[in-house]
């Protein structure tokens, strides 16, 4: 994005100036030719290594973390994080003491009833503080990663109470693990049995929806099936269905053999025999799991999300060898996507609306305590609400299509750091004063710059940010005024093109 297309994004007027609450002076320092998205290629390579690599297996760096990483070594902190359970996370799953819903069983979910938004707001809270706050920061990201993938909008029929029990025991579960692991919980899940329809798919009339889903999104994508396939896929999960109200456990999954299609089938080239029952589809997802096309999808996706657009086809192709040669397992293949020259010097990446939240929050160290609707409805106006997605084929991790929506962006970094979001609140000062910077205008920015861009800032932006900070003469930081004056610069600098990339 270059500055032209920057300033016709956001729409140069008083309109636009105002919905932000800046000045015209701001909108001119924002869209510098300094801050383009050509000067952040050009000083790519000034970047510090660590804080790239944070910024791609993390939700963003926490102040101070570069240094912590630098102590221990990338590869060293990389092995720690693909080790979640070896993590101490209680702190941060404590603050969701009050969300009494995770723990729920599918039939308590279900017993909800009128109560379901319950459900619905407390996942989409825990979603967003455990991104924030967990330092299991990479299993949260292959959080993200699986909920994308095996995507099941929120809102659908019981779905709003279902998809916490898919998000604890499908995705949570299996982050890490074998591929064929979570495709088959993902089959069983309640939530996505009832999503893509499936629950009510019988022999004599099979629903097709899930069994071509599950071959285009969820493993060999459009151009190794045909439609006889997905006929056949379809008839083999035919009587896998949930437990209904009346029923011992409602919710939950069950197979109905007297809903099953019992016949031969052929899914791709393998025949299935008459007669097998439920485990004509565990067949399925064996073949499905085990196909290269399989691994060179779900490798592409995991090179795509944390290399770029256009992941390069040797690590591509690296990654769907170990995915092939050790069975689907994920940790494998992240550890060839992460060894790899490419990852390491991965070029700038635009911020999808969720990595720009959760790494706004997590770089100003901002505190939540009670997350409620304003803090979701960032992300739902920034079109990125968690589980907000009414399609199966989930948001999307094409970087290059989010870049339309910068007003908004600018609007949740003013509103953070003037604490105007409710229950949420930044102390500059004292995240200043924690990373023992002088309290200093000069030094505070200089910080700033190395803390949120991973560079030292260059002498085209300290002559721009110095400029806008020192209009009307050098902030006094003993004055509200003066205060304000540096706020008014961190938030610049937050909101500029810089931070909307990693």
């Amino acid at each position: 994005m270059n500055r032209r297309d920057f300033l016709k994004t956001v729409g140069v007027g008083a309109g636009s100036m105002a919905a932000i609450g800046l000045g015209g002076e701001t909108l001119s320092a924002l869209a510098a030719p300094n801050t383009s998205a050509e000067a952040i290629a050009a000083n790519a390579a000034a970047v510090d290594p660590v804080w790239r690599v944070l910024n791609r297996v993390t939700n963003g760096p926490l102040p101070g973390q570069v240094d912590a990483v630098k102590k221990i070594g990338i590869q060293a902190y990389l092995e720690q994080q693909l080790n979640p359970d070896a993590i101490d996370d209680k702190a941060s799953e404590a603050r969701l003491g009050d969300y009494a819903t995770l723990d729920m069983t599918v039939p308590e979910l279900i017993a909800l009833g009128a109560d379901k938004g319950q459900a619905v707001m407390e996942l989409d809270a825990a979603t967003v503080l455990r991104a924030v706050y967990s330092p299991r920061q990479l299993y949260e990201v292959m959080v993200d990663f699986w909920s994308e993938h095996f995507s099941i909008w929120h809102e659908k029929d019981t779905d709003k109470m279902l998809k916490t029990g898919d998000d604890r025991d499908v995705v949570r579960k299996f982050a890490l693990g074998k591929f064929r692991d979570i495709l088959g919980a993902s089959a069983k899940s309640p939530a996505m049995l009832i999503y893509l329809d499936n629950a009510q798919s019988t022999a004599a009339h099979p629903n097709e929806n899930y069994g071509r889903e599950i071959m285009e999104l969820h493993t060999i994508t459009a151009h190794n099936y045909t439609e006889a396939d997905v006929k056949d896929v379809s008839r083999c999960f035919t009587g896998w269905t949930i437990q209904k109200g009346k029923d011992a456990n409602p919710g939950e999954f069950i197979f109905n053999p007297k809903m099953h299609d019992n016949g031969a089938k052929t899914v791709l080239g393998h025949t299935i025999a008459a007669g097998g029952g439920q485990q004509d589809a565990e067949t399925v997802l064996d073949i499905l799991a085990a196909h290269p096309g399989t691994a060179l999808h779900v490798s592409s996706k995991l090179a795509r999300r944390f290399i770029g657009d256009d992941p390069p086809e040797s690590v591509v192709n690296a990654a769907q060898a170990a995915f092939l040669q050790s069975g689907g397992d994920i940790k494998t293949v992240l550890r060839v996507i992460f060894a790899a020259p490419e990852f390491l010097n991965a070029p700038p990446k635009f911020k999808r609306p969720w990595e720009y939240v959760t790494s706004l929050f997590r770089a100003m160290n901002a505190q939540i305590d009670k997350l409620n609707p304003s803090v979701l409805g960032i992300l739902n106006n920034l079109g990125q609400l968690p589980f907000g997605h009414i399609t199966p084929d989930g948001y999307t991790d094409y970087a290059s299509l989010w870049e339309g929506n910068l007003i908004t962006r600018w609007n949740a970094t003013i509103n953070l750091v003037y604490n105007k979001i409710p229950n949420v609140k930044v102390d500059l000062t004292g995240l200043v004063k924690s990373q023992n910077v002088a309290i200093e205008p000069n030094a505070v920015i200089q910080f700033f710059g190395l803390h949120l861009y991973g560079r030292a800032l260059t002498q085209t932006e300290t002559d721009a940010l110095t400029a806008f900070m020192n209009k009307g003469g050098v902030p006094d930081l003993t004055t509200d005024a003066g205060r304000k004056r540096v706020n008014d610069t961190i938030a610049l600098m937050l909101a500029a093109p810089a931070f909307q990339f990693r």
